[in-house]
């Protein structure tokens, strides 16, 4: 999901086995005085900030965020409230501050690809694993077309599929093996947040409404991507859009061995089209418009 692309747990087996740093005297060293504990823990987060623009394959074991850790619900509570503010001053703002603010989330998410780009030809690491061809760091493409163009059927897109697919890349952030203190922690979230941004203000405005005899629009889009990732993921052993391989820890992984490789492509789909019948049916109730035909 993310322009985070391919620095899931697929890819941790890549990654050079460097002694992590210990916290000596810390976890195993009992002491009496737990001013100089908290002091040493302190030390020892700060000493992770030498790994601030450290790839993925030169990471150290054990020095990553937990998952929904104090940390990670640090993030999550900030980008909710950020969220939220957004949305309310998105809703009280003319039509000229909604497309300003429309214009620079949509720039930002630009920004952070570029950036990125940047940061790993200037590590030298290789491009063929950066590509924007996850599905989040396409929705930060997309978010920029459909602020240019406002085409119906992309917002359905944003909504259906990219939104979900972002809001379990903030819930389950493949990336937490690396610092708090990281480039690519600030990136992943931040970048993750944009598209949140954007898709939550156009639902606020109503310039996003989906509907379910559109769906067949997101179908169309998805086709279209996804078979020829899965050609370019089998012809260069990557795992974009995990079509690949099941992504480490993720319910793909439980439907892969019921269902073999590449047998849980079939769950996979059935998934991702739950998913969107169940975005579209919590818009309706959401907004109000139970009248109106579920289906065609």
């Amino acid at each position: 999901m993310l322009p985070v692309c391919q620095k899931t747990a697929d890819r941790r087996f890549l990654r050079e086995r460097h002694p992590a740093q210990k916290a000596q005297g810390v976890l195993h060293n009992k002491k009496e005085n737990t001013d100089t504990v908290k002091k040493e823990v302190f030390d020892v987060k700060l000493s992770y900030l030498s790994y601030f623009f450290t790839y993925e394959t030169h990471i150290p074991d054990g020095i990553g965020f937990a998952l929904f850790g104090p940390w990670h619900l640090l993030w999550l509570s900030v980008i909710f409230a950020i969220c939220v503010r957004y949305v309310w001053i998105y809703k009280k703002g003319d039509e000229r501050k909604k497309r300003r603010m429309d214009g620079l989330t949509a720039c930002s998410l630009v920004v952070w690809i570029v950036v990125r780009a940047i940061y790993i030809a200037v590590i030298h690491e290789a491009f063929l694993y950066e590509l924007p061809f996850h599905l989040c760091s396409m929705a930060g493409i997309l978010c920029v077309v459909h602020c240019l163009t406002k085409w119906k059927w992309l917002g359905q897109v944003l909504y259906t599929i990219c939104l979900p697919g972002t809001v379990l890349a903030l819930l389950f952030p493949n990336w937490n093996f690396y610092p708090v203190i990281h480039f690519i922690t600030l990136e992943g979230f931040l970048f993750h947040m944009g598209i949140v941004l954007y898709v939550a203000g156009k639902l606020a405005s109503h310039e996003i409404q989906p509907d379910f005899a559109k769906l067949w629009q997101v179908v169309l889009f998805l086709t279209a991507v996804v078979i020829p990732i899965y050609w370019f993921d089998k012809r260069y052993d990557v795992n974009y859009m995990f079509v690949n391989w099941p992504s480490a820890g993720s319910p793909l992984v439980w439907l892969a061995d019921r269902m073999g490789n590449p047998g849980y492509l079939i769950g996979y789909a059935a998934l991702v089209f739950l998913c969107m019948l169940l975005m579209d049916a919590g818009y309706l109730i959401v907004a109000g418009r139970r009248n109106q035909k579920l289906f065609f």
